[in-house]
């Protein structure tokens, strides 16, 4: 029976929540050996006896130690403090304020158990609001990883001593985790199994605690992971944000406070520097340890809110060309999705090449696969594979097109909320430099978010801005008006677009949910977009042939829409009438210049 330590360090808890976050536990304890270390750091002997007292659910665990220290010593030597007290191969560090999903331990430990000795930590996906860091979406590998709901390998723990004693609170996580990677551990990802973590009580909650506490522990971090020349220039960062003006009362008084903590501490960090090797290297983003993904604040549902909630089945439709690494990489995004009910279509344009491929994903993924036998193009594989499917919801993936796990569940839940036949997501612009085609090895060089464009028809009309892999749309939108036209060979899915919203809205997501390659080099980009403009000339043409039925007052509000969208700044007349109306002085002013200005005109036309 697979034995796994749970770490909870509490502070001045909400016992109402701490029994829920143990009920969620028990719950899911059938075949595990559960152990609960539970240490509280209130400094409160009536909260540690009412701890004590706690029904923590006897039945459930195999032993209940539960400790507490007269003074705060901080999140990360409060769970080091229960890692002392365990011995089982995992150790599950949870927060207080956290409520596992249904169905997640089990999994969890066996996956675990699965993956080799080279994986130190599996995190879990946080509802309602996912983290916004990137991760790789094929491998599911992480910069780091959360202490709010993470599993870790005992013997990786221990190997790195587990947290710093000396940080306290807010980016001790980063810290464990970077130094794992030094020696050599992944660390994973786990975005089908999911906690609920209530640390925001609104969408973007201004948290002084967190931003004070953030900013010491990432000085730190530069001294120990960059050197003296990243302490500096995050003293930079720390002198340009005491000059902005503060969002809390108190801030620039508290980022002073962390500034002169960290120069008693930076010592300390230097002489504990981890050196970039190999394995790793540190990434310092402004105050972030990553590249972040837009949208940290597009709320997940809990399974819990909605347990026998309709499970529609998506397809996603895949073209592809005898790439078999790069389908590789695709299929292996869509087995990662976190919507549990999908169907993979695969065509390939020519000979099956890419058969075992599949094949190693029918265990994971259900996948329908055909092949052409001879080149019959883009556009009519993309209507084999709609022809093909199943699905009531649609999505394209292009085989060197990768999707975030979450990427069809988002989509799902904004087509479903808006009550609209289609949806689109942010999506990430990669440069990138293929280093062997044949392997599907590259190097990707940028991230950049190309198309942040809401639904407007005059902006679509004049120029695509839906990557293919980023939009979700209802069958009936497919068999209505059909396919791909099959004489296009580039531009055929901004035709498709078009066509599917001449009388239809589709509602942007405003999260990046995947990345598209375009070639880093110069000469690459240049050819890619001739081929472009001569197919845009053609694509335009196509558009004569289409009508739609609209009325003026729907065609101005598109062209207002579609100007706004294009400038820095735009005042309609609408704006200019309310601005004036609310002030009688200007309304009197413009009263008097109209037969001024009309008395000047007459006189410039004599």
């Amino acid at each position: 029976m697979p034995a796994v330590d749970i770490s909870v360090v509490t502070f001045r808890p909400d016992f109402a929540a701490l029994t829920e976050l143990l009920s969620s536990i028990r719950e899911q304890a059938a075949g595990l050996e559960l152990n609960l270390l539970l240490h509280d750091n209130s400094g409160d002997p009536a909260i540690a006896d009412r701890l004590a007292r706690m029904p923590l659910f006897h039945d459930a665990f195999a032993r209940v130690d539960v400790q507490h220290s007269a003074t705060n010593l901080g999140f990360g030597p409060g769970h080091n403090a229960n890692a002392r007290r365990g011995g089982a191969p995992f150790f599950f560090v949870l927060n207080q304020d956290c409520v596992l999903e249904p169905g997640v331990l089990a999994p969890l430990v066996e996956l675990a158990n699965r993956d080799d000795e080279s994986v130190a930590a599996w995190e879990l996906r946080q509802i309602p609001y996912e983290h916004p860091k990137a991760y790789d979406p094929v491998r599911l590998d992480t910069p780091w990883v959360s202490g709010a709901a993470t599993l870790f390998r005992r013997t990786a723990y221990d190997a790195v001593a587990g947290f710093d004693p000396r940080i306290f609170m807010y980016g001790e996580d980063v810290d464990l985790s970077w130094r794992l990677r030094a020696r050599g551990f992944r660390l994973r990802y786990v975005p089908k199994l999911a906690v609920i973590h209530r640390t925001y009580r609104t969408p973007a909650e201004i948290k002084p605690l967190q931003i004070i506490g953030g900013v010491q522990t990432h000085l730190g971090l530069r001294a120990r992971f960059g050197g003296i020349r990243e302490s500096l220039k995050a003293l930079g960062l720390l002198g340009g944000e005491l000059l902005a003006p503060p969002n809390f009362a108190g801030r620039r008084a508290g980022l002073i406070g962390a500034g002169f903590r960290f120069l008693r501490q930076w010592p300390y960090f230097l002489s504990t520097r981890v050196h970039p090797n190999a394995c790793f290297a540190p990434e310092f983003n402004g105050w972030n340890y990553e590249p972040r993904r837009e949208g940290a604040f597009i709320a997940f549902r809990s399974q819990r809110e909605n347990p026998g909630k309709q499970r529609q089945l998506v397809s996603v439709l895949i073209r592809t060309v005898g790439r078999g690494a790069w389908l590789e990489q695709a299929l292996s995004t869509v087995a990662n999705q976190t919507w549990p009910n999908i169907e993979a279509v695969v065509v390939e344009d020519g000979p099956p090449r890419s058969q075992a491929i599949v094949d190693g994903f029918r265990d994971r993924l259900n996948i329908v696969y055909s092949a052409t036998g001879t080149a019959v193009g883009r556009a009519r594989a993309g209507n084999l594979a709609l022809a093909a499917s199943h699905g009531e919801w649609l999505n394209f993936l292009d085989d060197d097109d990768l999707l975030f796990a979450d990427h069809v569940e988002v989509l799902l839940d904004a087509v479903r909320a808006s009550n609209l036949k289609g949806a689109y997501a942010l999506s990430w612009e990669t440069l990138t430099n293929i280093i062997d085609r044949e392997q599907g090895k590259y190097e990707e060089v940028a991230h950049t978010t190309r198309h942040h464009q809401p639904f407007n028809r005059l902006a679509l009309w004049h120029h695509n801005y839906f990557p293919i892999q980023a939009v979700l749309f209802h069958r009936s939108l497919y068999e209505r008006y059909g396919g791909f036209a099959e004489d296009m060979e580039q531009l055929e899915d901004w035709n498709l677009w078009t066509r599917y919203t001449l009388e239809d809205d589709f509602v942007l997501v405003e999260k990046t949910t995947s990345k598209y390659r375009v070639p880093a080099k110069a000469s690459e980009a240049a050819g890619r977009q001739e081929l472009l403009d001569r197919a845009y000339r053609d694509a335009v043409e196509r558009q004569r042939a289409m009508r739609v039925n609209l009325s003026p007052l729907e065609i101005s509000e598109m062209a207002e829409a579609y100007a706004r969208s294009q400038s820095l700044l735009l005042v309609s007349r609408s704006d200019v009438r309310r601005f004036v109306g609310a002030r009688p002085w200007l309304a009197r002013l413009a009263a008097w210049r109209a037969p001024v200005m009309r008395r000047l005109r007459r006189r410039r036309v004599v």
